[in-house]
C-alpha cells in the first residue's frame, strides 16, 4: 500500500480482466496513444504479473502494462547508446556491425508498453510506485538483463521521472508517434 499524501492509499496489484475497461479510460483520459481491448487482454493473460494497477478507493487511478521480450540489439539491454558519438568506421564498419550483432546472443528485456496516471492523482508517487513495483518484478520473475521503454521527447515530466530510476536516453526514433513526434528509447540495465 502507498501512503500518495494528502490521505489518499493507493494499492498497487496485478490486474484482472475487470480493471481492463477502467484501465482503458485512463489511457483514453491520459494519453494520445491507445490501444484496443484485445490488446489489454493478450498482455494480460500472457504477463498478468506484469501489468498493474493503482487503486485508490476501489478506482483505478493509474497502470503499467509490461512485458518480456528477447532482443540481440544491444541498444536495448545497454551495451550501446546510439546517442554518443561514435569513431565512424564508414559503410564497410556500418556492415560488419550489422553482421556482428545478428550473431550476438539473445538478452532478455523488459518493455513498459504503457504507463499512466490520471492527472488529478500525478505527483504523489503513484507513478514511481508503479514503476518500481514493474522493475522489481521483471528482475525476480523473468530475470530480465535491462528494461527498456519510449517516451515522446517533449514528455519533460516523464523523462524526469525515468531519470530518476536510472534509466538513460539511447536512441531517438523519428516519427515513431502517430502526430509525428520523436520517442526516445531510454534504457536502464543497472537492475540492483
Amino acid at each position: 500500500m502507498l501512503d500518495s499524501g494528502r490521505n489518499l492509499q493507493a494499492t498497487i496489484r496485478c490486474a484482472n480482466e475487470g480493471d481492463i475497461s477502467s484501465v482503458m479510460e485512463v489511457n483514453m483520459r491520459t494519453l494520445p496513444e491507445n490501444y484496443w481491448y484485445g490488446f489489454y487482454k493478450y498482455v494480460l493473460e500472457r504477463w498478468g504479473d506484469l501489468f498493474l494497477v493503482a487503486e485508490i478507493k476501489g478506482s483505478i487511478v493509474g497502470y503499467i502494462m509490461n512485458r518480456v521480450e528477447d532482443t540481440r540489439d544491444p541498444v536495448l539491454y545497454g551495451r550501446r547508446n546510439e546517442l554518443v558519438k561514435y569513431e565512424r568506421r564508414g559503410k564497410l564498419g556500418i556492415i560488419v556491425k550489422s553482421i556482428k550483432s545478428t550473431f550476438l546472443e539473445s538478452h532478455k528485456v523488459g518493455h513498459v508498453i504503457s504507463i499512466a496516471v490520471l492527472l488529478e492523482y500525478r505527483k504523489k508517487g503513484i507513478g514511481s510506485s508503479l514503476l518500481d513495483e514493474a522493475i522489481r518484478q521483471m528482475k525476480a520473475n523473468y530475470g530480465v538483463d535491462a528494461v527498456y521503454l519510449e517516451v515522446r521527447v517533449s514528455n519533460y515530466d516523464a523523462i524526469s521521472l525515468y531519470e530518476k530510476f536510472g534509466f538513460r536516453k539511447a536512441r531517438v526514433i523519428r516519427s515513431y508517434y502517430r502526430d509525428g513526434e520523436d520517442a526516445y528509447v531510454m534504457v536502464k540495465d543497472d537492475l540492483g
